[in-house]
């Protein structure tokens, strides 16, 4: 149990809403990707590239996490199915 100013959280609750944080994270990680992926296909000038100084190590680092981020969401569509109720 989680004490937070006197009440007492469940850990079921705590952990659906750090699935949920989780889950608006790794949405938004993949919107800022699309963005900078949007600006290379419009432009020719890759942003991500840009922010890492042109290492490529960092801009491989950071473009696993996005990897990540789109299994998570994989996961979270299939373990959730928040789809099913719009039938």
């Amino acid at each position: 149990m989680l004490m937070l100013s006197g009440f007492i959280i469940s850990p079921q609750i705590t952990n659906t809403a750090a699935m949920k944080y989780t889950t608006w994270i790794m949405c938004g990680i993949l919107i800022v990707f699309g963005i900078f992926a949007s600006v290379y296909a419009l432009v020719g000038f890759d942003l991500l590239s840009f922010l890492c100084f042109g290492n490529i190590f960092i801009y491989r680092a950071v473009l696993s996490v996005t990897g990540v981020a789109a299994l998570w969401l994989f996961f979270w569509l299939v373990a959730f199915r928040p789809t099913k109720f719009l039938s």
